[in-house]
């Protein structure tokens, strides 16, 4: 009776088991460009000083009811670089977005990621983080990492910027912290030059994928690098737990020699079904055309160095034709990625891309 028992147990646990590591198979294998599109961010021919303005879309989010983008070029006029749509089934867009005008919002430049607590209650957006001015708070803008309690109506939240010194308007004492996270032997009293690209959100901690890093904006590294930071809600305020220290430090050469070089990071969101990781790695070049590459990780991969390439049905590596920026998840098995093309005037099929436009993709497994 006993061996029935434990041989019954034991074809349990490995059922369990076996159903446990199924979805990781999967999320390796299998994955499909469903479909691809170009989104109109504002009217066409819009123009500002006589030149055209373009989309230049770098973050997106879902929030399980409208889907937000975030510019990361300033917009003119009544425009905004944040905006929304009501969102439609396999990335279906009405023609014109609400602008959210909120003055944090309006204020803070070069958004480069969003981030969803868990349970959806609470939203994140970062900017780059890729500039400071010595002695002006010319800059501050560039430094500025929002949140706000997720409602029913976008342009009744009010964003707040997480500060690590009192006073401030922005968050440029958060990047102080993040250049001493980043410290070298090169340079032992934090990192002078870096661009934050990814933000992701766990219930406590803040995860930031650093894609350049170096002496200054024209002599730097590509690089995929995670720093993570503790975080705790106090009512709808945030407390920062000023603890950041690097998690991963990826080299994506050595993980896929034979993918195109130098890719380096450009998203990282937390799949909170799966309890994974969403990583996009990308290249931007003047003599290749653009690309980008999906991979996955669990927690555990990304203390280790290690990411998990994600194919297509023919086990090819899942390839994007865009330098692509940012994702959202929008259904169990379905990603929607937006692309930041620059001023390319890249090609869906038989359409081109015009100023007014990013290109999109959504991914299912």
């Amino acid at each position: 009776m006993k061996n029935s028992l434990s041989i019954f147990l034991l074809a349990i646990f490995c059922l369990v088991l076996t159903q446990c590591q199924r979805p990781a198979t999967k999320l390796s294998q299998g994955a499909t460009i469903a479909k691809e599109g170009f989104i109109d961010c504002f009217e066409a021919g819009l123009q500002a000083g006589g030149k055209d303005v373009w989309c230049e879309a770098s973050a997106i989010l879902y929030d399980g009811k409208n889907v937000t983008l975030a510019n990361d070029k300033d917009m003119p006029g009544a425009n905004a670089s944040v905006f929304y749509w009501v969102y439609a089934d396999m990335g279906t867009f009405s023609a014109k977005p609400t602008y959210l005008t909120q003055s944090l919002l309006k204020a803070a430049q070069k958004y480069e990621d969003f981030a969803l607590t868990p349970n959806g209650k609470v939203a994140f957006l970062t900017t780059a983080f890729d500039r400071i001015k010595e002695g002006s708070h010319e800059w501050d803008t560039y430094n500025t990492l929002l949140y706000w309690p997720v409602g029913n109506n976008p342009q009744q939240i009010q964003p707040k910027a997480v500060h690590l010194v009192a006073g401030e308007k922005f968050s440029v004492s958060l990047r102080n912290a993040l250049s001493k996270a980043l410290t070298s032997p090169e340079f032992p009293n934090g990192m002078p030059y870096f661009k934050i690209e990814g933000l992701a959100a766990t219930q406590n901690k803040l995860y930031f994928g650093v894609r350049e890093e170096g002496k200054q904006y024209d002599n730097f590294k590509y690089k995929a690098k995670v720093l993570t930071a503790s975080y705790h809600m106090a009512g709808d305020s945030l407390i920062f737990e000023n603890n950041l220290q690097t998690m991963s430090d990826i080299n994506i050469a050595e993980l896929q020699p034979s993918l195109p070089k130098p890719l380096a990071l450009s998203c990282i969101e937390y799949d909170p079904q799966r309890k994974i990781f969403w990583v996009l790695t990308s290249m931007e070049s003047d003599t290749q055309l653009n690309c980008a590459y999906l991979w996955w990780a669990t927690e555990n991969d990304l203390k280790n160095n290690k990411l998990n390439l994600v194919h297509d049905r023919a086990g090819q590596p899942l390839k994007f034709n865009h330098k692509a920026e940012d994702l959202t998840l929008v259904g169990a098995h379905r990603l929607l990625v937006i692309h930041d093309d620059d001023r390319n005037r890249t090609k869906i099929g038989d359409q081109t891309r015009q100023p007014h436009q990013a290109a999109y993709s959504v991914v299912e497994f």
